[in-house]
This record gives structure tokens, sequence and C-alpha cells, in this order.
């Protein structure tokens, strides 16, 4: 049974709106519901380390935002684009030493294997094909890299994305062949990639 203690870490504030910090919403049973494997860091802890990793993200991204004046005229489709590349090609530039892991984070790494893997054997074989079936194979995108703007969005089933940590407004997780993609939405760059999270086609 689940101590009072650990209900009430897991219940802990933990995920924000925009660019604030990590604590304006409270953790949702999302990563309550990721798995326990034997010999990797306890979730509450491995979350915390998250928080704290999105965090430095977000005060630099506003620092960033701050040099890049917003769009006011919302229908302007070039205006718009071209602040996007602006800041996404600025986060870039400020995290050119970024690698792979660096904002999930070593600790919640296995966890969210763990949570892909049961959801891909929880699959039957057209759902499977079915996660393929959108992007070319092989496909390898990195950190700092733009999101592919010939390519689509495809989004993380919503039976997985129930099982994944929250994420503030301007992040979200995307699915890209076998990559866990972490994408900022405003900018449309790949600020973290978890690789290997699917089997082989």
């Amino acid at each position: 049974m689940t101590s009072p203690a650990l209900i009430a870490l897991l219940l802990a504030p933990c995920c924000v709106l925009h660019d604030a910090p990590l604590r304006a919403r409270a953790l949702t049973p999302r990563a309550a519901a990721m798995p326990q494997q034997a010999g990797t860091t306890p979730l509450p802890a491995a979350m915390a380390d998250f928080r704290k990793r999105v965090d430095a993200y977000l005060a630099l991204r506003a620092a960033l935002t701050k040099t890049i004046p917003e769009v006011k005229e919302t229908g302007n489709p070039a205006k718009i684009n071209a602040r996007e590349q602006q800041l996404g090609q600025a986060i870039a530039a400020a995290r050119k030493t970024a690698k792979a892991g660096d904002v999930v984070g070593p600790a919640l790494a296995p966890h969210l294997l763990e949570a892909l893997a049961s959801d891909w054997r929880s699959r039957s074989e057209s759902d499977r094909r079915a996660l393929f079936n959108e992007v070319p194979p092989g496909l390898e995108l990195k950190v700092n890299q733009p999101y592919p703007s010939n390519l689509p969005f495809v989004s993380v089933p919503g039976n997985l994305l129930a099982r994944l940590p929250m994420l503030p407004e301007v992040l979200e997780w995307r699915l890209m062949d076998r990559r866990l993609l972490l994408r900022d939405r405003d900018a449309n760059v790949i600020i973290d990639v978890l690789v290997g999270v699917l089997p082989k086609r």
C-alpha cells in the first residue's frame, strides 16, 4: 500500500504555465502510473530532478524570449514563422553543447523507457504499425534540430501520454520513429531526445 508520505510527494506541485517556474500545476496520475524498475532512482526523486532540469531550460528560454519581440500581427504567417525560427536558433545557439538526455535526465529516463515498453506490449499489431506509418524509416532527429516542416506532427497516443509527466504548455512530447522527442512548441526546436524507445521496424 502506498504510504501517505509518498502520496503527498507525488501530488506535490510540479508543472507550469508558459515560462513560469514549475509550480503551477499538480502532478497528475500520469507520472504516478509509471512502473518502478529495480535499481532505478525512485520515481519521486526522478521527478524532482526532471523538474529542476525543465526549470533551468525555462529560465534560459525566458531570457532569450525577451530579446525577440512578440508578433502582434497574428494574421501574418510570415512574421510568425520568422519569429519561430529566430527563437529556435537562439535556443539552439545558447544550448550548443546540449546532448540527448540533458533535460529528461538519467534518473527519469529508465521510468520513461519502461512506460513506453509497457505501452508497446499492450498494443495490437495494427496499433504498432500505425505508430510508424506516418514517418519515414530511419529518421534521426537530434537535440537543437528544428522539427522538419515537411513531416507530420505525430502525437503521442492518449493512453501513453497519460503515463508521461505533464509538461509546461510551451513544451510537448512527440513520437518520431524510435525516438521520444521533447519539443518547444513556439520555437519548433527539439530540446531533448530519448533514443530507442520502440522496437525496430
